[in-house]
């Protein structure tokens, strides 16, 4: 084990990196919310070593840091620890008698699995310990690791971009056509060219968020639409991405990963954590046979392998052949919509 950081338990996140940041001589590095724990945390490094400072405000009267800062106000709250493979050091810890909060890892900040021991086992104080969960960053391709955004970006570079139509696809746009919330917040991730980005912002819905990997189509769409506000323009890893929205729209995203049970489960698992509570997931997913090949993109499958990984994640709401596909695809989609379990 090493020390990873010390959790601190705040009331007024801002307030309290403020004086951190006062007291370090420099700012927090991120700020992360983690709805399914009802925090918001905010990390500083804390020297020259991996250890860092983590800030922990509750979100709403829900979760763990709201009855603590209730009962006992703000103050230290836990020393967390990496490790290696945390399910063996819960098996190692559990049998030499330390007392655990939970039968499996969880999903924290940081891109960490936590588990955390009861204090009346560790003299008083709450420990966590953490394990990176290794970044997807990079993929196969041809058996070799290739950097997604370099991958992607020569796709564009190249003008191989055969998934590109020109235009946003009918069964999104008549979908976005029916949402009388304007407010929503709302991820298009992979969007590439990002026409749906377009029609939705231009249709009123002003808190549209566009991610992709590569810097080319984001830096395209930046020229094509100029009011677009840049912030709101995302380069960077799906799987890493850190936010919570009301609504996320897939439009072939999916398809574009290996079709490889574990990356598709963990899709389905970062689409989750991405959706506040009864949030959806709505969009389309390729209706055609696995070949085999692992090169040729469109990847496809079938309805009952997609609601195979969805299931742990989502319910249903509805999940059939899209009536509305461009003719190129028609009978080839699934139009899907998907509420957040949980």
């Amino acid at each position: 084990m090493r020390l990873d950081h010390i959790g601190i338990a705040v009331t007024d996140l801002s307030a309290a990196e403020d004086l951190i940041a006062r007291l370090l001589g420099r700012d927090a590095y991120k700020r992360e919310t983690v709805a399914d724990q009802h925090v918001t945390t905010s990390f500083f490094t804390a020297g020259d070593h991996a250890a860092k400072l983590e800030l922990v405000a509750a979100e709403g009267e829900r979760g763990p840091i709201h009855k603590y800062l209730q009962k006992r106000g703000p103050g230290m709250h836990h020393l967390a620890f990496e490790v290696d493979d945390i399910e063996a050091e819960m098996q190692r810890l559990a049998a030499d008698g330390f007392e655990l909060l939970q039968e499996k890892p969880s999903r924290g900040a940081d891109n960490k699995l936590v588990c955390f021991l009861h204090p009346k086992s560790t003299n008083g104080v709450l420990v966590e310990i953490c394990q990176s969960i290794p970044s997807t960053s990079h993929l196969a391709e041809n058996s070799e690791a290739v950097d997604l955004a370099t991958f992607w970006g020569s796709r564009y570079d190249e003008a191989r971009t055969g998934w590109d139509i020109g235009y946003p696809s009918p069964p999104i746009t008549d979908y976005l056509d029916q949402i009388a919330d304007k407010s929503l917040r709302i991820l298009i991730p992979g969007a590439g060219n990002a026409y749906e980005v377009e029609y939705a912002w231009k249709l009123g819905f002003h808190n549209v968020h566009v991610l992709d990997v590569a810097t080319q189509p984001l830096k395209a769409f930046a020229e094509r639409v100029p009011e677009f506000p840049k912030e709101q323009l995302i380069q960077g890893d799906f799987f890493e991405h850190i936010g919570q929205y009301d609504l996320i729209l897939e439009q072939t995203f999916f398809c574009s990963f290996p079709p490889l049970p574990t990356t598709r489960s963990a899709y389905a698992e970062k689409m989750h954590a991405l959706l506040v509570p009864n949030g959806k997931l709505v969009g389309l997913w390729f209706d055609i046979p696995l070949t085999g090949n692992m090169e040729k993109r469109p990847f496809g499958g079938s309805r009952a392998e997609y609601l195979g990984y969805f299931a742990p994640f989502f319910e249903m709401e509805s999940f059939a052949t899209a009536t509305n596909s461009i003719a190129p695809r028609l009978g080839n989609e699934l139009f899907g919509i998907f509420r957040k379990a949980g």
